[in-house]
């Protein structure tokens, strides 16, 4: 445990402790005249994208959600599934103007204006909006930002497909191209060059290929990321595809392509897909690992901040390591296992010995902040929403410099090697 998360985990330790005091002195001093007050509760809302039921992003939050409900009696847990972008102002209004809410939990990118808007008119209401840039609402109190970071999992999924890769290519299927999945895609192709020079293949990285489709355009799509995950196989030869959409749809293509006798792989994202399939009689063969998110942790410590009155507004970047009992590297490497905030899927043995070994070496590294992988020289090309070039390819991160939060945040550019059809 480093210096940072030891304060973190006193600091929730002392309000839980202050909360106790408080309310042992309280039920000592008004026991007489108010015995059977009524217990303190917390109503909080949930506001999903997707449905409960998409293995990926909303199935992820759901499940962090119904663990605190389950954790706190005090706690009045609600959600709505499958709401609009464009809809999310007049759904949560709705909601507030039926009934009083502590807390209401925005969990997509989408939802950034429908919280702008809301939060000044009800400001007793506190906003916790996932994904969204903390400077989107800084002149707003009652809001506040959270997210579970994925570019340090992608750079590692990459790893493992330059490892196995026999074809040289290797895409994406991005449902957006915001800052969020941009970092992602190129934390995947910088991987995936360290994959391939790390095995000796394609040229040492240097005939290797990189595609990203158009954006799909919808969180939940998953008929049409079946379509442009088979766009990538069958019109470029492409035997790797990552992907941002909430749904295992990617992956069951691959493992149709698998089963037909042609090797494609995939991964995990946001839930662990593998073992989802596992439990169910299915053991995936195009599955190599993937990044998963543990949302519980974060929403336990937003909640009980809010239950003991210790409310502070403030930004939530969960990374490799957050949220972890154990900090520090470790001989017994928990990748490929359930740890903190964030974490990989199970390892394949299809990812050759050497670079499984990379993979968890870094993973290690990586929850100390000893390697990160925007770190320069970086050569890429700015793009515009639908992944098209608007320059040519120049020095995006200067030798040896590394990318901050900032840069990470608002990241608008592809790496020179990444290839869009658009």
């Amino acid at each position: 445990m480093d210096r940072r998360e030891f304060l973190r985990l006193a600091g929730i330790g002392a309000i839980a402790l202050g909360a106790g005091l408080a309310g042992g002195y309280a039920l000592g001093s008004q026991r007489a005249e108010r015995a059977e007050a009524p217990a303190k509760k917390i109503k909080a809302l949930w506001i999903y994208v997707g449905p409960i039921t998409d293995v990926g992003w909303t199935a992820a939050h759901h499940e962090g959600k119904e663990n605190v409900a389950k954790a706190f009696p005090w706690l009045e847990a609600r959600h709505i599934e499958k709401v609009k972008e464009e809809e999310a102002k007049s759904v949560i209004e709705a909601e507030l103007q039926r009934e009083r809410y502590d807390a209401v939990f925005a969990t997509s990118y989408g939802f950034k204006t429908a919280v702008k808007e809301l939060a000044p008119k009800y400001p007793e209401t506190k906003f916790f909006h996932c994904s969204g840039e903390w400077e989107e609402f800084k002149d707003l109190p009652n809001v506040s930002t959270y997210f579970a970071e994925f570019y340090q999992l992608y750079y590692l999924n990459g790893i493992a497909a330059g490892a196995v890769t026999e074809t040289c290519k290797v895409g994406y299927v991005p449902a957006f191209l915001i800052p969020e999945v941009v970092r992602h895609i190129n934390a995947f192709a910088l991987g995936a060059i360290h994959g391939a020079r790390l095995m000796g293949k394609c040229g040492n990285g240097d005939r290797l290929e990189i595609y990203s489709t158009r954006p799909l355009l919808s969180w939940f799509a998953p008929d049409k990321a079946k379509e442009f995950t088979a766009y990538l196989v069958d019109r470029y030869n492409v035997d790797v595809v990552a992907f941002t959409e909430d749904t295992t749809a990617v992956l069951d293509k691959a493992e149709e392509y698998y089963e037909r006798g042609k090797k494609v792989f995939s991964f995990s994202h946001y839930n662990d897909m593998f073992t989802y399939y596992q439990r169910r009689g299915r053991t995936l063969r195009s599955h190599l690992t993937g990044q998963v998110a543990d949302w519980t942790p974060i929403y336990r410590d937003l909640l009980l901040k809010l239950y003991a009155g210790a409310y502070v507004k403030e930004d939530i970047w969960a990374r490799l390591g957050d949220y972890a009992p154990l900090r520090w590297r470790r001989q017994d490497s928990l990748a490929g296992r359930p740890e903190g905030s964030v974490y990989l899927a199970p390892l394949s043995d299809q990812i050759p010995a050497k670079a499984r070994d990379e993979i968890v070496r870094l993973y290690e590294m990586m929850k100390e902040l000893l390697f990160e992988p925007f770190t320069g020289p970086i050569r890429g090309y700015k793009i515009d929403g639908e992944g098209r070039a608007q320059e040519s390819a120049r020095v995006k991160v200067e030798s040896n410099v590394r990318l901050g939060r900032d840069e990470l945040w608002y990241m608008d550019w592809f790496h020179e090697k990444i290839i869009s059809p658009a």
